[in-house]
């Protein structure tokens, strides 16, 4: 509530931003977790969209934005992921984990997505004495199916396992 006009609580904290130097008491640790209440009230309240939530995270760093993200609740993240994408699939928001996972695909930079990954070059040796060469002639190549003498036949397949079940330890 405001009686003077504007917010006490935010000219509060831009006194105290504006003083940090005086305040030599108050650790890094307590800001982050100061913006971090802001962050998550951020993140719970409507109205965000894309651009507004990465002007957030670029605002407040990764660390902070990422350490928020993972506290909301399944229902808040469900919300969240709903807000940035109406047609988010069921599926992709049917826990509090998965639905964190597609608000931070949602927020990933538009360049990175769209850039595709490099391919690897396969080298070509100049040399053409350096190549290997088989000939393969029809008439001399024979494929033998059963193992040789210098070859192990292969191994039988693993019997059952030896858990039969919970109805196998029934007495009764």
């Amino acid at each position: 509530m405001s009686f003077g006009g504007g917010s006490p609580g935010l000219r509060a904290i831009e006194a105290l931003v504006a003083a940090r130097g005086d305040f030599s008491a108050i650790a890094d640790k307590d800001w982050a977790a100061a913006a971090g209440l802001i962050v998550k009230k951020l993140l719970v309240s409507a109205g965000q969209t894309h651009a507004s939530l990465t002007a957030l995270r670029d605002a407040v760093g990764e660390e902070i934005f990422d350490g928020q993200l993972k506290t909301l609740s399944h229902h808040q993240a469900k919300q969240l992921a709903r807000r940035l994408d109406k047609a988010a699939p069921d599926l992709e928001v049917s826990t509090a984990r998965a639905a964190i996972g597609y608000i931070r695909t949602l927020l990933t930079p538009a360049a990175a997505a769209e850039e595709p990954a490099p391919k690897a070059e396969i080298e070509i040796p100049s040399d053409p004495s350096a190549e290997e060469t088989v000939a393969a002639d029809p008439a001399t190549d024979e494929t033998v199916n059963a193992p040789s003498e210098d070859e192990t036949p292969p191994s039988p397949p693993a019997g059952p396992n030896p858990y039969f079940g919970r109805k196998s330890f029934r007495t009764g």
